[in-house]
């Protein structure tokens, strides 16, 4: 008989139904993070495309936007908004290098802080099966954001696609290995 019953935690239901979802998302993102990593130079300038385009997309909705605000302040603010997010965009496509350099520096600032969050919800799920797993995931991407930061801006070009592989391929783990042990503390099994 299980300790826990699935009411003390409601999480735990929502996650029950989406059991295999989770762990083919999670062997996704292994398959994913391992070419990023077997790719490093590849994966970095494909992640400053990315980012690049997503900005220019957003800068331009964002300034279509703006015209539904209401006010000459607010529009303008919002196409102000639009047009950085545009310029940008621009700026990862049009200068890659320097795209890069920038990218690595607010991954490195993203990997600490999700490692600090992941670890402050590990403690929240301390008495669930599968926490050690989320405080693990946090300590890595804390981990690997503090070496992206250290070795700026030699290893800039490599680090970003090999350090986001990582994080890929962790974040892969904890989605298959957390529905497992959670589904392994409760008798009543994972019937979805």
């Amino acid at each position: 008989m299980s300790l826990y019953s699935e009411t003390d935690f409601p999480f735990v239901s929502a996650m029950k139904r989406g059991r295999n979802m989770m762990i083919a998302l999670g062997v996704l993102m292994i398959i994913a993070g391992l070419a990023a990593i077997l790719f490093p130079v590849v994966s970095t300038l494909g992640v400053n495309l990315c980012v690049g385009v997503m900005l220019m997309f957003a800068g331009i909705v964002q300034g279509i936007g703006a015209f539904s605000y209401h006010g000459r302040a607010a529009v303008g603010a919002g196409l102000f908004i639009g047009a950085l997010w545009l310029l940008g965009g621009i700026y990862l496509l049009a200068w890659p290098q320097e795209g890069v350099f920038t990218l690595t520096v607010l991954v490195a600032a993203v990997f600490v802080i999700e490692g600090l969050i992941k670890a402050f919800v590990s403690f929240q799920m301390r008495p669930l099966g599968g926490w050690g797993w989320v405080l693990f995931s946090g300590g890595v991407s804390f981990a690997l954001g503090a070496m992206l930061w250290w070795q700026l801006p030699s290893s800039a070009l490599w680090a970003l696609g090999t350090l986001a592989g990582i994080n890929i391929m962790i974040s892969g783990w904890t989605l298959v290995m957390v529905p497992l042990a959670i589904g392994r503390l409760f008798d009543a099994g994972w019937n979805d």
